[in-house]
């Protein structure tokens, strides 16, 4: 099952114990009303902060918004930017404070997540554009996959090339994949490479399945642990909490290591050409 950047932020802010969970009474798109919320917060006290609506179901179920303002009298949440379908009385929601802001909690989970390093990445060519060809520009792969029998979708037709071999290029230009003989005619390509991972933007972006949804979590918990330490001055307390997360990140590191295919190239040797 995909785990998404909606999950993937409201376990981390779980984690960090900012996390409340409710009900909606009714809403809007740009709304969402709680009555157990009226009379119990001072006007605007959630402003600022982020709204949730559960996963599962026909939208806006999954999606997220910053809170813009907040009615303490009839427990009003407003929402920005709107979602892309009303709130039904009866969704469930979670409901974090302004402490880490949405914008802010966005940026350190793409960082936390280029933080762990490069993952495998998959490129496939339906129609191959480099047949007959001895080179091709491409960024440094990890692996080159064939289509074995042209035509076939079922079982497991792919067969990885081996005799290739990654020349360097000057910064800002791709690279080449020398081949010792010409790549057949009709054949798909899958080309397997190391990069960070891709950005997450949208609610139901979703996690490379190369990383464990407890390892992103630690490195977006100590991430932004370390972010609101340095805000706060470098408060010892909260710098024992950084230490405290940098730690259980180390430990998910050793228990939740990335997935990462074995090395398809074999160097070139004279003979092959």
């Amino acid at each position: 099952m995909s785990y998404t950047l909606s999950e993937l932020l409201q376990d981390a802010y779980t984690e960090l114990g900012q996390l409340r969970r409710g009900q909606a009474s009714g809403g809007s798109a740009s709304s969402l009303t709680d009555a157990e919320l009226a009379g119990q917060h001072s006007e605007d006290d959630w402003k600022g902060g982020s709204v949730f609506l559960a996963a599962g179901g026909a939208p806006p179920a999954g999606e997220f918004a910053r809170v813009a303002g907040f009615a303490a009298s009839t427990g009003t949440l407003a929402l920005a930017p709107s979602l892309s379908e009303p709130v039904e009385a009866g969704m469930a929601y979670a409901l974090a404070s302004a402490q880490y802001p949405l914008a802010t909690m966005l940026e350190l989970a793409n960082s936390a997540l280029r933080g762990l390093g490069e993952i495998p990445l998959v490129d496939e060519y339906a129609v191959a554009p480099h047949a007959h060809t001895l080179e091709w520009a491409h960024r440094r792969p990890l692996r080159i996959d064939c289509l074995a029998v042209a035509g076939v979708s079922a079982g497991d037709p792919w067969r990885t090339l081996h005799d290739w071999d990654f020349v360097p290029a000057p910064p800002g230009a791709p690279g080449t994949v020398r081949f010792a003989d010409a790549l057949p005619p009709g054949r798909p390509l899958r080309v397997w490479y190391p990069a960070t991972h891709p950005r997450l933007a949208a609610a139901g972006d979703t996690l490379s399945a190369a990383i464990q949804p407890e390892l992103a979590v630690a490195a977006v918990v100590e991430r932004a642990l370390r972010w609101y330490s340095v805000r706060k001055g470098g408060d010892g307390q909260l710098a024992a909490l950084w230490q405290a997360a940098a730690e259980e990140l180390q430990a998910a590191q050793r228990r939740f290591p990335i997935w990462r295919p074995r090395r398809g190239a074999r160097l070139l040797s004279a003979r092959s050409f």
